[in-house]
């Protein structure tokens, strides 16, 4: 017969037993769990990198601050609180430093306030030089974009980050998703929405960019842009013998050879 000590001893013992073996368990059961949800991510960065074009986007950058001392490309609009230069030659010689106010106009001396909001660097210096030869005789004008104000664009829909974003003034469509860390495993490549701040929207196939090099297709935005990524379930697998097999997105229009070519041929 046990003494009271002794049933004590193994009441003891047999209480760390039990609670050896549940936390044990809870550990073995936590250690399941994570290793499920580590398959899990990776299944799910598996799924993005098998799919054409998403491994483009999975880039963050590493900097909100724009960049302003890049050159300007030849279809730049321009945009709110933009600084400009006037050169003036011939009959005058004289250099203004001019900024786009809140209503969009530039104020040019002798000439007034003059809208320039929205256009080309262009047709900005087209309508200029028309009100500068009308105002001076036989003297010419040069208008260019000595500082470039930052653009505010605004991505939502199915990216990893929406939200409005300050960016650089050259920023095109592609550049622009990266600051939302890129598309989900179900964001449609196909169909990317760019609406302006009239409600105007164009839609942009970024295939035609990332198969085929169209450079149309990744055009430069504007101040106030939103740029709008739908998801879809379109998607086929073409396995085998082909250069790059993948999983693409599919439109109703896309013929048998237009998928061929996505996996650039047998």
């Amino acid at each position: 017969m046990l003494s009271s000590q002794e049933s004590l001893r193994n009441i003891a013992t047999d209480y760390e037993s039990l609670i050896e073996d549940g936390l044990s368990k809870e550990n073995e059961a936590e250690s399941i769990e994570t290793t499920n949800s580590l398959i899990e991510s990776e299944d799910s960065n598996d799924l993005e990198s098998n799919i054409f074009g998403i491994d483009f986007f999975n880039f963050k950058s590493t900097t909100n601050a724009p960049i302003l001392d890049i050159p300007l490309q030849s279809d730049y609009k321009v945009s709110f609180n933009d600084e400009l230069e006037l050169l003036l030659t011939g009959n005058i010689n004289q250099v203004y430093n001019l900024r786009v106010d809140l209503s969009g106009n530039i104020s040019i001396p002798d000439v007034g306030p003059t809208s320039i909001l929205g256009l080309t660097i262009s047709q900005a210096n087209k309508k200029v030089s028309t009100l500068i030869s009308n105002s001076y005789i036989t003297t010419e004008s040069y208008l260019s974009v000595k500082k470039p104000s930052a653009k505010k664009v605004s991505i939502i829909g199915n990216v990893k980050k929406p939200g409005t974003y300050l960016m650089n003034p050259f920023i095109s469509l592609t550049e622009a998703i990266k600051y939302a860390s890129g598309f989900n495993s179900n964001s449609s490549l196909r169909a990317i929405e760019i609406r302006d701040i009239y409600g105007n929207s164009k839609f942009y196939d970024l295939y035609d960019f990332l198969i085929f090099g169209k450079r149309n297709v990744d055009v430069n935005l504007s101040n106030g842009d939103t740029i709008i990524v739908n998801a879809t379930s379109n998607y086929f697998q073409i396995d085998g013998e082909v250069h790059r097999p993948m999983v693409y997105e599919y439109k109703e229009t896309d013929t048998y050879q237009d998928l061929i070519n996505f996996s650039l041929g047998f």
